[in-house]
């Protein structure tokens, strides 16, 4: 585990120091708070000082009676426990795509790419022939939710460089496995709800990226942290407006109406084959 402290000085200015990774023999709650009292004493910093913990929800750091934040507590009552911010962003990121369906599935296929343009090398050449021009495609993290605006605009950025990407390698001379994932990945991609749901997707998870890096500041102060909020928030609630939707749907049908013509001409090389 890796333990930071942050504090103020005189002038109730923020700052924020990473002491070190640290290899606990055990991850109980007990077990933890044993090793951050350690460094903390190796450090002269009392625990009479301390006035806040932070960590993500897992029950051996937040649980109310044997989580690692009431047993310091039972130590430094001041100490109060808070849920990391940027955690429950992260959260909130990950339930609402999972809630739209059309969102999960376009996130499913953007994972799907990456890892096709990543595991095989023969994709990896073809790829390497025209998406990389542009920006290279990798598999998404799968537990960081909020590191993903990057890719969804690469892909976005390209999309017509990938379909025809996909179109080549669904061809049987590149191999069964590879030729059957290239080609439900073309078809998923072709369809404008995926175009939408990309969009849809980059508009809200751009605004909650930002927020992130925000609450994550170095220099950060609790009242700056509160007026990020607020500001996401308020955009956020803008997006929920029918006008709002009606432009990001129209500007989703002009881009569709030109990759149609790809499908097009994929449709009648099939058919002429």
């Amino acid at each position: 585990m890796f333990i930071s402290i942050r504090y103020v000085d005189n002038d109730l200015c923020p700052y924020e120091e990473f002491l070190g990774l640290y290899e606990p023999p055990d991850t109980a709650g007990k077990v933890l708070a044993k090793c951050i009292t350690d460094v903390l004493l190796r450090l002269q910093l009392p625990l009479s000082a301390l006035r806040g913990q932070t960590y993500d929800g897992a029950s051996n750091m937040s649980g109310q009676y044997k989580g690692y934040q009431a047993l310091i507590r039972e130590m430094q009552p001041l100490a109060l426990y808070v849920h990391c911010g940027a955690h429950c962003v992260n959260l909130v990121s990950q339930s609402v795509c999972e809630a739209v369906f059309l969102v999960r599935d376009a996130m499913e296929s953007l994972q799907e790419l990456g890892s096709l343009f990543s595991q095989s090398l023969k994709c990896r050449a073809q790829s390497d022939h025209g998406i990389s021009k542009v920006q290279k495609i990798r598999p998404l993290c799968p537990t960081r939710w909020l590191v993903r605006v990057s890719a969804i605009q690469a892909l976005i950025a390209q999309y017509e460089l990938v379909l025809d990407c996909l179109e080549e390698m669904s061809l049987p001379a590149a191999g069964s496995n590879v030729s059957a994932r290239a080609s439900g990945l073309w078809n998923q991609l072709s369809k404008g709800s995926t175009w939408l749901a990309l969009k849809m997707a980059i508009r809200v998870f751009g605004p909650l990226e930002m927020l992130n890096r925000s609450l994550q500041a170095r220099y950060q102060t609790v009242s700056g942290m509160l007026v990020a909020v607020g500001e996401t928030l308020s955009g956020l609630r803008d997006l929920r407006e029918e006008k709002a939707f009606d432009k990001l749907l129209a500007d989703s049908a002009r881009y569709c109406r030109g990759c149609c013509r790809t499908g097009s001409r994929r449709a009648e090389s099939s058919t002429s084959a």
